[in-house]
């Protein structure tokens, strides 16, 4: 977390916002609501509410695990299955925010020797908090390079980073070169979104936002690197916060904080965490609208698209039950 606010005062956001100017579809404006067709079926209960990811996620070319999850006709009694990928995501996001809120109100650390011993420490009490989910990964492992040890190694490495960045804006503090953006600027909130007027489920909860400095950020991990639908989930998170406070409470750019959980099967590098900036412009809003209403026409049809292979699937959660229900439509054709 502290790389972020390191990134956030390494450019100046308030001058790269200004070049896209005239935003028009702003979460308060008409423009962006979910009218029609879809607004009456989620108002008379006929379909239910998509969260951010629902929307933005694009695991499934042909949206199908969508369907299983939300859809009108979708199969009782879903489970979602757990993965390697799902497990580690969230003791990423849970080691990041450990870290950040046992380090935020103590004093820089400015030897490599006491980031190390911290670094240490904090690396040694999560794996001993986390042991049971540790544990778990073992079991759920699909491919070579899913190694736990491994896995808590790029932490470890991970947190010296982001103790390190910590240190280096307190170095722009004393040479009077003030960052734009402190530590104190992060909060972790939910978004009280009114009435699904813009086709998002009430409790947005994106990974953290900067109110002050119109920035709105996620976590990522994963083993291919950065998708182009890591954008989106940014983009739905700004238009839920402008719809929630209105007028005046503008987000204007998007964080993605990516961290790479395993690499190849074949090599181990040691990866760190990497930090995307970006304009939240009309092109990317348009997209996601237009995203949205594509999904609420899926859940909305009276039976699931038709499956189709992808390499996602190894590590879809409705995996089982999307291969149970292909099999009892083949058994009625």
């Amino acid at each position: 977390m502290f790389e972020i606010i390191s990134s956030i005062n390494f450019i100046d956001s308030a001058q790269i916002a200004s070049k896209v100017k005239n935003i028009h579809l702003r979460g308060y404006k008409t423009n962006t609501f979910l009218t029609g067709e879809f607004a009456l079926k989620l108002k008379m209960k006929e379909i239910k509410p998509l969260s951010v990811s629902d929307i933005s996620d694009y695991f499934c070319e042909s949206r199908r695990d969508l369907y299983m999850k939300k859809g009108k006709n979708k199969p009782a009694g879903i489970k979602r299955d757990k993965t390697w990928g799902g497990i580690a995501g969230n003791l990423v996001e849970d080691y990041f925010f450990n870290l950040f809120q046992s380090e935020n109100d103590k004093r820089n650390r400015l030897s490599y020797d006491s980031i190390t011993k911290a670094s240490l420490s904090q690396n040694e009490a999560f794996a001993l908090a986390k042991s049971k989910q540790l544990k778990s990964l073992n079991s759920l492992k699909s491919r070579a390079s899913e190694d736990p040890e491994w896995f808590l190694s790029l932490l470890y490495h991970a947190g010296k980073q982001s103790m390190a960045f910590k240190s280096i804006d307190s170095i722009f503090a004393k040479n009077n070169s003030l960052p734009t953006a402190k530590s104190s600027d992060v909060k972790k909130l939910v978004i009280p979104t009114k009435c699904n007027q813009i086709g998002i489920s009430t409790g947005v909860t994106p990974d953290f936002v900067l109110p002050s400095h119109r920035i709105v950020g996620d976590i990522k991990s994963g083993i291919m690197g950065f998708k182009d639908y890591f954008l989106y989930t940014c983009t739905g998170y700004a238009l839920a916060y402008e719809n929630a406070y209105g007028q005046g409470n503008d987000i204007d750019i998007g964080v993605i904080f990516y961290f790479p959980t395993r690499s190849s099967d074949f090599a181990k590098p040691i990866s760190f965490a990497q930090t995307y900036l970006f304009v939240i412009d009309d092109e990317l809003r348009g997209s996601f609208i237009r995203r949205r209403d594509e999904a609420y026409s899926i859940i909305s049809k009276d039976k699931p698209p038709i499956a189709s292979e992808s390499i996602h699937c190894l590590t879809c959660q409705v995996k089982n039950a999307c291969k149970e229900l292909l099999m009892h439509e083949k058994s009625k054709s």
